[in-house]
């Protein structure tokens, strides 16, 4: 049987022992797996030299291209064992996570009594926390999607990108928060201050980043009363309205993020629409602004919302029920 690269490029004949194995592992293979095959070590150098590749110490692709995603964990896996776990952005990615940034690195998992041998693109974190791994096809083992995360955050000690990961995680119902808040307790204090105020963004009810960055800024006003972040709002007579992103309670203010990229066009566009309409049927006070105003123009920002608050008295408040929505923190 002849194994092809991706590519076109030349192929070789393996051993009948070899074929299932490389196609089961994408095309990569370790130094004893190949040497269990028959290939001498001088064999091995020889095809490295002209069609295969050394990607990692003791790991070979048989082929000259680059590693797809997938090979790349796999890749991981062969070099730091069976017994290994991916974890941190690698794993939150392959769980489908769009806001775990692609990282040059892999992160893998093993246990206390293995030394920590880091090389090429792995990098291999000893624990004394077990973990049951998902099982991500062929011998890929997955951190679950908790652990995944708070492993993500804490390497990466960047607090927007955390709150956009966590909430994400949450809200695509990919994991929940206690599963992250038993993660942020478990593990080492060292990194976790981002993991920590994404949490807690998240217990406050925010749904994505900029509604995080929403809540603090409005929170950091003189005159705005307590913002609520997507309560449950309805008439009197028990009739379900829209969630806004932060609701003023005092005057019955919505504030809404409108972001381009997910509401621009399409059913998304028309469901916002539709959702406006009905906060001002029902007589509320309603602003829209973007992530990117709350980002880079805040105070401007800020002002905008105080004057509109403040163009409407309580009296002028339209009878409307709101029922707070806060993830319980534990």
């Amino acid at each position: 049987m002849r194994i092809s690269n991706r590519d076109g490029m030349s192929s070789y004949e393996l051993p009948p022992t070899l074929q299932g194995l490389a196609q089961r592992q994408h095309q990569l293979v370790t130094r004893i797996q190949l040497a269990e095959s028959g290939f001498s070590p001088d064999a091995v150098r020889r095809r490295v030299a002209t069609s295969w590749r050394m990607v990692l110490p003791g790991v070979v692709l048989l082929g000259r291209v680059a590693l797809d995603p997938t090979q790349k964990l796999i890749a991981a896996q062969l070099h730091a064992g069976a017994d290994a776990v991916v974890t941190g952005a690698a794993a939150a990615r392959w769980h489908g996570l769009r806001y775990a940034e692609a990282d040059e690195y892999v992160d893998v998992l093993v246990s206390p009594t293995r030394r920590q041998r880091s090389a090429g693109f792995v990098r291999t974190r000893r624990t004394r926390r077990p973990v049951r791994p998902t099982r991500g096809g062929g011998i890929l083992q997955i951190a679950p999607v908790a652990r995944a995360v708070a492993d993500a955050c804490r390497v990466r000690a960047d607090e927007r990108y955390a709150t956009a990961l966590v909430l994400e995680s949450i809200q695509r119902g990919k994991t929940d928060l206690p599963s992250i808040v038993d993660e942020l307790h478990a593990g080492p204090t060292r990194g976790s201050a981002s993991l920590r105020r994404a949490v807690t963004a998240a217990a406050g009810g925010a749904w994505s980043a900029p509604e995080s960055d929403l809540i603090l800024l409005v929170a950091s006003s003189m005159t705005l009363p307590r913002p609520w972040a997507n309560p449950e709002l309805s008439t009197l007579s028990g009739l379900r309205l829209p969630t806004p992103d932060l609701w003023l309670d005092d005057v019955g203010m919505a504030i809404q993020v409108h972001s381009y990229a997910h509401h621009a066009a399409g059913p998304d566009w028309e469901r916002t629409i539709r959702a406006d309409s009905a906060l001002a049927e029902a007589g509320i006070l309603r602003i829209s602004l973007t992530p990117s105003e709350i980002a880079h123009r805040p105070r401007a920002t800020l002002r905008r919302i105080e004057a509109m608050h403040a163009s409407r008295s309580p009296t002028d408040r339209p009878p409307i029920r709101m029922t707070p929505r806060v993830a319980p923190l534990r």
